[in-house]
């Protein structure tokens, strides 16, 4: 019988220890039976989603009844001017949820459907010009935005759609709308 040195014997008690605290490391700080960050992030972003679209829809729909209205009064009107002014008014607030719900998608990609990643970076340019333009802080196309012409573009956003539908799907169940 071959005989063992004194070292191996002392080394396994450590090599015990070092077994049993990586063990306890695990089940404290490891990934077992928690949510993981990245899980945790997109549950967050749909809560804020909702939030933001739970304040944003009631002026979207707002916006749209204005733009019905707009619709209704003669082009010669005097009512059109101020009517237009709230109606930028209305959008501009709708623009603001909807660039806070596009920048923080763009802050957590891993949450956003893989098709839907990429035009992330344009909504958010479109979102800021739109408002830009709309408050009178930037030109498109070298017009600003005059509310006097009385006149405005019925067709543009005249379906509201839920940034939810941009989000993966979670185990949990979704909220959407």
């Amino acid at each position: 019988m071959q005989r063992t040195k004194p070292l191996y014997w002392l080394l396994l008690p450590v090599l015990l220890f070092i077994s049993a605290a990586s063990f306890w490391a695990t089940a404290h700080y490891g990934p077992i039976g928690k949510a993981s960050s990245a899980t945790a992030d997109c549950a967050n972003l749909r809560i804020l989603i909702v939030a933001e679209e739970a304040q944003g829809k009631p002026r979207w729909q707002e916006y749209r009844s204005l733009v019905t209205q707009l619709g209704t009064l003669p082009e010669n009107s005097a009512a059109r001017a101020p009517l237009v002014e709230q109606i930028a008014g209305a959008l501009i607030d709708v623009l603001g949820h909807d660039l806070t719900i596009y920048k923080e998608m763009n802050t957590y990609p891993s949450c956003v459907l893989m098709d839907k990643r990429k035009d992330l970076p344009t909504m958010i340019t479109e979102t800021e010009s739109a408002i830009n333009f709309l408050n009178g802080s930037k030109d498109i196309d070298g017009n600003f935005f005059d509310p006097k012409l009385g006149t405005w573009n019925s067709s543009y956003y005249a379906e509201y759609l839920s940034a939810i539908d941009f989000l993966k799907e979670s185990s949990s169940s979704s909220a959407s709308k």
